[in-house]
């Protein structure tokens, strides 16, 4: 049998576990699944697509030469981490040939740490491993990643 004391005990440890029970703050989301979703690419290198690069006859990535216009694309980052990046182009040759639609698509993993992004993905599609820096808010993802000489600007917005 209790006694008065005892149930005036418990009944403050009942209460003190609800009243901490309460007080959690499930409101905190974790990083990575407030930042999933798709963003449209609003800036390719620095400028708003369409971007045209024009390459002579003889450039390794043109021998024939023409140009390859970047029109758009997208970055769907998923809750786990991962990344699928798309940017969709065009290539003319001087040959008289249609044009040819393609997209790059790369894949990795991605970060966030308050208003820090970042990426990385591996070697694939003839293309080497690859990682860039940046930020990231509830709307825009922006990030600078290494040409060889410098630095290019992308950005995404939801």
């Amino acid at each position: 049998m209790f006694t008065g004391k005892s149930r005036l005990v418990l009944s403050l440890i009942a209460a003190s576990s609800l009243v901490f029970a309460a007080c959690t703050d499930n409101t905190v989301a974790n990083p990575l699944v407030s930042a999933a979703g798709t963003y449209q690419m609003t800036l390719f290198r620095g400028a708003a697509p369409p971007v045209t690069d024009t390459y002579a006859v003889g450039s390794n990535t043109l021998p024939q030469g023409g140009t390859v216009t970047w029109t758009g694309g997208n970055i769907v980052l998923s809750s786990n981490g991962t990344f699928v990046e798309t940017n969709n182009y065009t290539v003319v040759t001087p040959a008289g040939a249609a044009p040819q639609n393609s997209a790059f698509v790369s894949s990795g993993t991605f970060t966030v740490n308050g208003t820090n992004f970042s990426l990385s993905a591996p070697q694939q599609n003839g293309v080497g491993a690859r990682s860039a820096a940046g930020t990231i808010d509830a709307t825009t993802i922006t990030y600078q990643e290494s040409n060889g000489t410098g630095f290019d600007t992308f950005q995404y917005k939801r």
